[in-house]
């Protein structure tokens, strides 16, 4: 029988710990997984829905069989009056990251599109390409919205079945606290 050492122990418990490990989740707000604020926050509110249906936003439910791709919705409660990097990070139903996307948002100015407008960030080979927000409204609060696509069909979640609650988190300009709190949402088969 092999001995253990104290290193050899410490070790595996710190694996053991890594691998339950996952980000603190809090529903917050309304159906679909969107976050509730308190009325002097500049937080926005995450809400999820399915590419084919972008307006269908009181789902937090989705087949990984019926859907291609899923849009998080950023929605900011007061105009963007500034460049800014929304990162949008993606944790697995055993809480893992599974992605984190850096998405450039500069205010919107008028109507006119941001076009091919790009900026480089830091740890990304090309530059990003640069959203502006859109004017919608939600619950009857008008919103800044800026949409992030995230692939569901052919990816990982399905060839590994990586099926259950799944939680999103937004982190505004580099920030280590999310703002607001992770949102969930379900992938089943």
């Amino acid at each position: 029988m092999r001995h253990l050492t104290a290193s050899t122990i410490v070790l595996a418990t710190a694996a053991v710990l890594l691998l339950g490990a996952g980000p603190a989740v809090a529903q917050t707000g309304p159906p679909g997984g969107g976050g509730t604020l308190p009325p002097d926050s500049n937080c926005p509110v995450i809400t999820v829905s399915a590419v084919d249906t972008p307006t269908a936003l009181s789902r937090n439910r989705f087949s990984a069989v019926e859907t291609s791709d899923l849009v998080f919705h950023v929605m900011f409660p007061d105009a963007i009056d500034r460049d800014m990097v929304v990162t949008l990070k993606i944790y697995t139903p055993r809480g893992h990251l599974y992605r984190s996307m850096d998405v450039p948002v500069e205010p919107r100015k008028g109507e006119a599109p941001v076009g091919n407008a790009t900026r480089r960030l830091p740890g990304y080979p090309y530059p990003v390409k640069v959203e502006r927000p859109r004017n919608v409204t939600y619950n009857d609060r008008s919103y800044q919205v800026v949409d992030v696509e995230f692939p569901v069909a052919g990816s990982a979640i399905v060839t590994s079945s990586l099926y259950g609650r799944w939680t999103a988190e937004v982190h505004l300009d580099g920030a280590s606290t999310p703002c607001p709190e992770a949102m969930e949402f379900y992938i089943t088969q």
